[in-house]
């Protein structure tokens, strides 16, 4: 550890950097002791300036009691200007013309708000809409049913205003996958794995929308992942290297997989969400030496080779508990950002490909913040909020609004153009556009809510079929630490660079 010195306006700190951890950490600390967000704070001391999310410790001149200078302003809570009404106080008339403004949630049919939240979350996905709505079976399997009233239920919540009840959804469902239809010992419906539901809905999805290059159907889920839309949209091309502890002469494997979602696993030492993804992407495994004829014990490390338009990740709450025979939940705080940089987690190629995109956007924003003195003259207590928006609009503007898939129309949605749909990641850096949280202490009970990003500080909670608005500060109180709401799915969509008017980008393939 090395002990640095950080002035924050009239506040010092003394704070440890851990030289092995990423950048991202110690922002995470400045975080922690002055309540700055991460993506307002500018980091002074070091040479070259500001300091840098991709920065490497080992590059810079990190000693013993270095000043740093921290600028940035602290989250503040408004104090509103007019009392607060709430709904149920409203007459009548003004209740429902309020709830017709919102969009409308699911009639929880005994247990399934696991499915309601995870729906919810899923029709985020403005792409994967239109790729649903232009569907056109080719069989009449379980899977291609799915789809059809997959189709009818996305269509009846983007049109509609008011409660929907999902009940042919929903048996279709229980058909493809009968393990959701395990009931208790009194008849009812058991609760049942938002996370679970989600993988089985994406691989179900992919049987029956593969890519037109894709040649067959392979048995294996990953490759079937790979090759259809769905691999497009949230597929993580990784590849994993197995090294032998117990025989460390032998020469070590590699592999390619397509993941649907990256683990973030929770120890007494995780308190952010880039810990928990790193400790998710190394771990120790059993398997067959082929040098020792036995079972031997492997470091399996897993980087990524490419990323996807969306990216899903698992907060891995739930352990097995022999005491109980339960899976018990683990409720430590772990911090997630509404923007997550994925880049140090990539291999040395794949961070070759997005250095120069990244390079560039850093560059924008940097040319966009120093015309922006130069006309305003000065800063000012606004000054980081829109140094915040000049950074956003050099990596893709606002793309919360939904597109035109999304909205409410009963027609059928255009054929899908592939090149727009699936364009690639071009910086590894995400923002946040869904969260999906546990509220209890049991997998086998509780109750799930989905929290879904409307545009820049609202968000939408559909907890079953009441829909409320909430802001950014509400999203933050999610982390976790008690039997509040806890976020356990958080979906991230890809901050897509912003089109240069005067020269082309040059694709790397």
């Amino acid at each position: 550890m090395v002990k640095v010195n950080v002035k924050w306006n009239k506040e010092k700190y003394e704070v440890d950097v851990d030289p092995s951890e990423p950048v991202s950490s110690f922002k995470g600390q400045l975080f922690s002791l002055t309540m700055v967000p991460i993506e307002r704070q500018k980091i002074m001391g070091f040479k070259g300036g500001i300091l840098k999310d991709d920065a490497q410790w080992k590059d810079l001149d990190l000693t013993e009691g270095k000043n740093l200078m921290l600028m940035g302003s602290a989250v503040e809570l408004e104090k509103p200007d007019k009392p607060m009404v709430f709904l149920e106080d409203l007459p009548p008339s003004k209740a429902a013309a309020l709830n017709s403004l919102l969009p409308a949630g699911l009639t929880n049919l005994g247990n399934t708000c696991y499915l309601n939240a995870t729906l919810q979350c899923l029709k985020t996905v403005p792409e994967l809409l239109s790729i649903i709505k232009s569907y056109k079976p080719k069989t009449n399997s379980r899977y291609s049913n799915l789809l059809k009233s997959s189709q009818g239920l996305f269509n009846d919540l983007s049109r509609l205003h008011e409660p929907v009840t999902p009940s042919v959804f929903l048996n279709t469902f229980r058909m493809c996958f009968p393990r959701f239809s395990e009931k208790s010992p009194e008849g009812l419906y058991m609760q049942q794995d938002a996370e679970e539901a989600w993988g089985e809905l994406l691989t179900a999805y992919a049987h029956e929308l593969p890519l037109d290059t894709a040649n067959g159907t392979d048995s294996h889920s990953a490759d079937l992942i790979k090759r259809s839309m769905i691999g497009k949209l949230f597929g993580i091309q990784v590849v994993e290297k197995f090294s032998c502890k117990d025989n460390p002469e032998e020469e070590p494997t590699t592999r390619e997989e397509t993941l649907l979602k990256l683990a973030c696993n929770i120890t007494v030492e995780t308190s952010y969400l880039f810990d928990g993804l790193k400790k998710g992407l190394e771990e120790e495994i059993s398997k067959a030496s082929p040098t020792l004829h036995k079972d031997a014990i492997y470091t399996k490390k897993t980087l990524i080779k490419q990323l996807p338009k969306y990216i899903m990740v698992q907060f891995v709450r739930f352990h097995w508990k022999d005491a109980t025979k339960t899976k018990s939940k683990i409720v430590r705080v772990v911090q997630f950002p509404f923007t997550l940089d994925l880049f140090e987690l990539c291999t040395p190629e794949y961070k070759e490909r997005l250095s120069p995109n990244r390079k560039r956007a850093e560059e924008e924003f940097n040319a966009s913040l120093e015309r922006k003195r130069k006309v305003i003259g000065g800063g000012g207590d606004d000054e980081d909020d829109k140094q915040q928006g000049e950074k956003k609009a050099a990596v893709g503007g606002d793309d919360n609004q939904p597109s035109q898939s999304s909205t409410s129309s009963t027609e059928v949605a255009p054929a899908v153009d592939e090149d727009v749909l699936f364009k690639e990641n071009e910086t590894g850096k995400y923002e946040l556009c869904a969260v999906l949280t546990h509220q209890g202490r049991y997998a086998e009970s509780g109750h799930y809510v989905a929290w879904v990003k409307k545009s820049e500080n609202k968000w939408y909670k559909f907890d079953d079929r009441d829909v409320t608005e909430h802001t950014d500060e509400d999203i933050k109180k999610l982390s976790g630490g008690g039997d509040f709401h806890i976020c356990y799915l958080a979906l991230y969509r890809t901050l897509a660079l912003k089109p240069k008017s005067s020269a082309t980008i040059t694709e790397q393939k």
